[in-house]
Parts: C-alpha cells; structure tokens; sequence
C-alpha cells in the first residue's frame, strides 16, 4: 500500500468564496450587517450615542464570532457546546486502572493495616525487648 504525508498547510486549506472568505466567514458578515445596521438606525434618536455603539457590539459579536473565531481546532458553536456540556452537565469521571496501581496501592494499605494491628495485638516485639 502506498502512502503520502500531506502537509499541514494542504489540510487547513478552506475554499474562499468573495473577497478572500470563506463561505461560512461572508455569511456571518452579512448576518451581522443584517443584524446591526437596524439596531444602529432604528436607536439612533432613541439611545445615547455613547450608549449605542456598545449595543451593536454585543448584538454583532456573536456573528463575527461564528465566522471567524476557533480555538484549539474548534469552531465557536463547537467551543459554546462543549462549555455548556462542562458548566451545566453533571460530569462523570470514569478511572480505568490498566496497570493496577490502584489495586496495588490497595493491597499495600490492607498489609499496613495488618501489620498495625499485629502489633498493638502484641504480636510483634521489637528487637530490643526480646534480651
């Protein structure tokens, strides 16, 4: 069987639609715009103008968020599921013991025990008593 490396760059390639974006990044653009622009009109004479720029801010950063934001190889949606599945989802840790470790560490800590109990039984002296 034949085999060939493919380089990082070839595998992060995105096709580009207008203007150098991507399909997904143009639609978030125009979602924001879509988004906006009636917010920044429809508040013009209703809201300080010190004010309404922050509006639209908070109105159009999740769009440009989707579009364009990705961490550790996530898209934004994905990194918004995954936090919500870690902050409202009751975890559930499961522990596979593969080399035995933790039976291991149990056996040593049951032979203590034993060994503590012999000797408040008095089932071992020490080495300076027996003369």
């Amino acid at each position: 069987m034949l085999s060939m490396k493919i380089p990082a760059e070839i595998q992060e390639y995105k096709s580009k639609l207008i203007f150098g974006l991507s399909a997904r990044q143009f639609f978030s653009i125009a979602g924001a715009i879509l988004v906006g622009v009636p917010i920044g009109v429809l508040g013009h004479g209703r809201i300080s103008a010190d004010i309404l720029p922050w509006f639209v801010i908070v109105a159009v950063m999740p769009f440009f968020a989707f579009g364009f934001f990705t961490f550790k190889g996530m898209r934004f949606e994905e990194l918004v599921k995954a936090c919500c599945n870690m902050w409202f989802r009751p975890q559930i840790r499961v522990y596979e013991d593969a080399d035995g470790i933790f039976r291991e560490l149990y056996e040593e800590i049951v032979e203590q025990e034993i060994v503590q109990q012999r000797i408040t039984n008095g089932e071992y002296e020490r080495k300076g008593d027996a003369d």
